[in-house]
């Protein structure tokens, strides 16, 4: 039928539409199609290419048919032929000795009779597609059907028994005893048989011995011996078998136009791209077939299973699920592309079609099974999934160690994975999530070497209340032997010190396991030699904390504490830092090797606090950036990760950068979001929102630091772990707190130069940072190197908020007797040199001011990351500059060329952040100390009116650098 013009016969007489879909328009017709129950895909390919299953053509006659009853017009007269019984399009579509192959077979099982029959053809004839529609219709019809698929070494499919001897005879004997044991007594027996089967390691054999081929074997011990009653059909690739026992029906790939035209009808695609596919699959109906199931999700596993390539997908994914990685799951991660790679010996996007059309995802996204592949798994053998965990578990990419162990759990390789952790320690970190695996591992060493692996896991992340991690920790303590209980211990000494309960730490280390370990044991037993490494540096921490440098020193320097290896080298450090050993604490922290990620991440965020606190700023920041890549590589705990992107905010803030630093600290926040439950532990996101205060407050945003300050406090207020961080986090933002105070009633954004109030000059920002303050000092100090920082730091910004000059000289001289190094000396002379300014210039400022500068030569020399010079604070800079600007503005125009040659000298680096302010400050000197400023500008050639601006202002706006 031309089913164009039959179409745009009945449309010419069709009434005009009223809106929506047009009756008998394509898009009218796919719908009547699909309401139908017919394919509404094919309503083109029939249209325009005549191109459809008979059934679909039939329906949509009929579609045709009731319009052209409604509007009178008959259709022609040439009638469908009639509808064969029911073949699949497949083999509809795809050759006539299928079809008749499936007919013959299937109207013999209806007559009654038990057909036998052999298909042979090469690979991608047909044979598996037309066993697997004869055994969907004779399932359908309630006929028993057993399949065999015999391909390679196939004793095992057969479950045939081990000969009773070597000779050929006793083989043959073995095979055909297999083959009997296969045999249905009713039914159907669909067979295949490929042209690598093997038996035992040998070929197939006859009774007596006799080596035969696949399909000659298959047909006498298998088709011939069939009880009588049940129907065989026999695929066989390559050639028939002579002097077959049956009829044989020899199968051939289908034509280029026979394929193309079944993906247009199947697929609803071009011509083009039908073409592209049928090259691509090189005219494979098992391949075709395969690939066009997929687009309706029609596939079974058996047809996965069937094709070399869609099977070897299969068997690898179902590897995979075995091991827990099944990248189905919501949530999951993807498959590396690497590691599928890996798995199947080549690129995933190289796969041919059919098989490409059972992942989803890209080379760089990574790939997720279709759900036809994951519903496949379970019909996968356990020999099979056991191999390619096997090849998992020998993958030597350090990328994909995570998939190594997961395979090596699952094979229950307990040695072989103790002995890859052993080998790769940071491997550890894939350990926590098969933790639930291991802890069913027999008790003994291995299961032991794994639960430290964990614990050490957490530990170093600070996770000690992570419920694996307590798992694995209390596995250790039901240990049978004192050593392994004995580390348990040191551990749990550890993990009360994190959360601040110092007694409960002294009490395990106390424990007879603990005080029972001897020198002779260390030096046998690895368990006692890590025991007794990790309990000197828990003294070591508990005698810092303590403010006993002395005897942190000593524990640490311990010889039997380097066998803590590189967290003995931190520890140092550590110690050495806050014992104010500058060098040795550098040294100690560089030499925290690279091939420990997470230790050396931490080593660098160390070096970066200690450059801040030295008054180096930008070597800060460069460490600190290093050790936030360093962490999120090593995988680093969100916390932990958090508090390093905190400290960077500080340095980029320090830098005169407090936009980067405000974008950092939100980085820090999204990190730990806020969490409402009632006894959450507040600290970690309460640290990082008092962190913030002073970034909000340099970008002049006081109400808002204001607000975050209070929401920090109403965290360290809930708070009931880590008690004494907690009261140190508490007084460290009610300091913040007074320095917004602070801020706003100098009236400037907290950024050098920032100076006093003059005499008598107060307000009640000012007086309430004092009241803040003077709180805080009132207080006994606790003991440690940071209360020493906070009370430095709370003395000078006393005198900063005190308009009594004398007063605020107090608060001064209390801070320079408190400097233990250049930098913190620096510090309190550019506050002396302020405070003795305020009422105007002094001669007495100067030498403060000079001294100061030697000290912030001194701070630039000697701790750069290279071993050579570091910048220094550029802040501090500023404010020297501000302060020489004002102890000499007297002088007029000389003082203010000076100033403004010193701030295009630094205009090139970090002092540029800071010119305006420096500038600022000698502008409102001009105006307030000099006799005649608007001579001054005169002699520097600034333009001013004073009908207009005001000196200060017009020095400002013209700025340092016209």
């Amino acid at each position: 039928m031309n089913w164009k013009a039959v179409l745009a016969d009945l449309r010419a007489h069709l009434p005009p539409g009223g809106g929506g879909v047009v009756r008998g328009s394509l898009r009218w017709l796919e719908a009547e199609m699909r309401a139908s129950g017919a394919n509404p895909l094919s309503v083109r390919n029939i249209i325009y290419r005549d191109v459809g299953t008979p059934a679909d053509k039939a329906a949509l006659r009929a579609v045709l048919a009731g319009l052209a009853r409604e509007i009178g017009r008959p259709l022609p007269d040439t009638p469908l032929p009639e509808t064969p019984p029911p073949v699949p399009d497949e083999l509809d579509l795809l050759g006539r000795s299928k079809k008749r192959a499936y007919r013959q077979f299937l109207a013999g099982v209806r007559a009654g009779r038990a057909p036998r029959l052999i298909v042979c053809g090469r690979a991608g004839a047909g044979k598996t597609v037309l066993l697997s529609h004869v055994a969907r219709a004779l399932a359908a019809q309630g006929v028993p059907v057993r399949q065999l698929f015999l391909s390679g070494e196939a004793a095992g499919t057969l479950q045939a028994p081990a000969p009773s001897g070597s000779s050929f005879a006793a083989l043959a004997q073995a095979q055909l005893d297999g083959a009997r044991q296969v045999l249905p007594a009713t039914g159907a027996l669909l067979l295949r048989v490929t042209g690598d089967l093997t038996l035992h390691g040998g070929p197939p054999r006859l009774p007596g011995g006799t080596p035969v081929n696949p399909a000659t074997w298959a047909a006498q011990t298998l088709l011939e011996r069939a009880p009588a009653g049940v129907a065989v059909l026999l695929a066989v690739e390559g050639d028939a078998p002579p002097d077959a026992p049956c009829e044989v029906i020899e199968l051939r790939p289908p034509t280029a136009a026979e394929a193309r035209e079944y993906l247009m009808a199947r697929l609803n695609i071009p011509r083009a791209e039908a073409d592209r596919l049928v090259q691509e699959t090189g005219r494979h109906l098992d391949r075709l077939t395969l690939l066009a199931s997929l687009s309706g999700g029609d596939v079974q596993a058996a047809d996965l299973l069937g094709d070399p390539d869609s099977r070897l997908l299969t068997e690898r994914t179902a590897a995979l699920n075995a091991a827990a990685l099944n990248a189905a799951t919501p949530g999951s991660p993807a498959w590396p592309d690497a590691l599928l790679c890996a798995l199947l010996g080549g690129a995933p996007a190289s796969l041919p079609p059919h098989a490409r059309a059972l992942l989803r995802g890209t080379p760089q996204g990574g790939w997720r099974p279709a759900p036809v592949l994951s519903a496949a798994w379970p019909a996968v053998s356990r020999a099979a999934q056991t191999g390619a965990l096997r090849l998992l578990a020998r993958l030597d990419d350090p990328a994909l160690g995570a998939y190594r162990l997961a395979a090596l759990a699952a094979l229950q390789d307990w040695t072989a994975l103790a002995a890859h952790v052993a080998a790769h320690p940071d491997d550890s970190r894939h350990l926590p999530a098969l933790w639930p695996a291991l802890r069913a591992a027999p008790p003994g060493p291995d299961r032991e070497a794994l639960a430290r692996a964990v614990v050490t896991h957490h530990a170093g992340r600070g996770e000690y209340n992570e419920p694996r991690a307590r798992d694995a920790l209390f596995t250790l303590m039901e240990s049978s032997r004192d050593a392994v209980r004995a580390w348990a211990r040191v551990k749990l000494a550890e993990s009360s010190l994190e959360g601040g309960n110092m007694d409960a730490a002294r009490t395990q280390l106390e424990h007879p396991d603990v005080t029972g370990m001897t020198a002779q044991a260390a030096g046998l037993d690895p368990w006692v030699v890590a025991a007794q490494a990790d309990a000197l540096l828990v003294q070591a921490a508990l005698a810092r904390w303590q403010g006993d440098l002395d005897a942190a020193t000593r524990a640490a320097s311990d010889p039997r504490a380097a066998h803590g290896g590189p967290r003995a080298l931190l520890w140092r450090g550590l110690i050495a830092k806050d014992a104010g050993r500058w060098p040795e604490a550098l040294g100690a922290l560089q030499a925290v090797p690279d091939a420990s990620p997470l230790l050396s991440a931490r080593a660098r965020y160390q070096q970066g606090d200690l450059h801040l606190r030295l008054g180096q700023p930008g070597e800060a920041l460069g460490a600190l950036l290093d050790a936030s890549a360093r962490l999120e590589a090593a995988g680093g705990s969100t916390e932990e990760v958090a508090r390093v992107l905190a400290r960077t905010a500080t340095a980029q803030r320090r830098l005169g950068r407090p936009a980067d630093a405000l974008d950092s600290l939100n980085a820090a926040l999204a990190r730990i979001p806020a969490d409402e439950r009632r006894h959450a532990d507040g600290v970690p996101r309460a640290r990082l929102l008092s962190e913030g205060v002073p970034i909000l407050l340099a970008l002049g945003r006081h109400d808002a630091a204001l607000a975050q300050a209070a929401q920090a406090l109403g965290l360290l207020t809930r708070s009931e772990v880590r008690p004494a961080e907690t009261r140190y986090r508490e007084r460290r933002t009610r300091y913040r707190v007074a320095l917004a105070y602070l801020s706003r009633g100098l009236d400037r954004p907290y950024l050098p130069p920032l100076p006093g109030p003059p005499p008598g000059v107060d307000g009640p920002d000012l007086a309430q940072a004092r009241v803040i303050l003077d709180g805080l000092l009132e207080r006994a100090q606790p003991r440690g190197d940071r209360e020493q920082m906070l009370r430095f730091d709370m003395l000078l910004s006393r005198a900063l908020s005190e308009p009594d000059p004398q007063r605020a000289m107090v608060f001064t001289d209390r801070a320079l007797d408190m400097a233990g190094h250049a930098y913190e000396e620096a510090q309190a002379r550019a506050m002396r040199a302020d405070v003795l300014l305020r009422g105007g210039p002094q001669e007495a400022a100067l030498p403060d001011l000079n001294r100061a500068h030697a000290l912030l030569r001194r701070v630039q020399v000697g701790l750069g990351d290279a071993g050579g010079p570091a910048a220094p604070d550029p802040g501090l800079h500023a404010q020297l500059l501000a302060l020489e600007a004002r102890a000499t503005i007297r002088e007029g125009a000389p003082a203010l060329r000076w100033l403004r040659d010193a701030l295009r000298a630094g205009a090139g680096g970090d002092l540029r952040a800071f010119g305006a302010g420096v500038w600022r400050e000698a502008a409102l000197a001009l105006e307030a100390f000099h006799p005649d400023p608007a001579g001054v500008l005169r002699d520097l050639g600034v333009p001013f009116d004073p009908q207009v601006l005001r000196p200060s202002d017009a020095l400002r706006l013209h700025g340092p650098c016209e």
